[in-house]
């Protein structure tokens, strides 16, 4: 019985962290691979 609660206590706190790191990878590659970004350039102000 406990090894299942240990193993539930995983799944419950690895999911969620796997998703979140996978997803920071995804979103800083672009950064990495020198890809364009879709942010609008600053105004110059003259």
């Amino acid at each position: 019985m406990k090894t299942l609660k240990l193993v539930i206590a995983c799944l419950l706190v690895g999911v969620p962290l796997a998703w979140g790191v996978i997803q920071s990878i995804e979103k800083s590659s672009p950064l990495f691979r020198g890809a364009p970004t879709t942010a609008t350039p600053m105004p110059s102000g003259r």
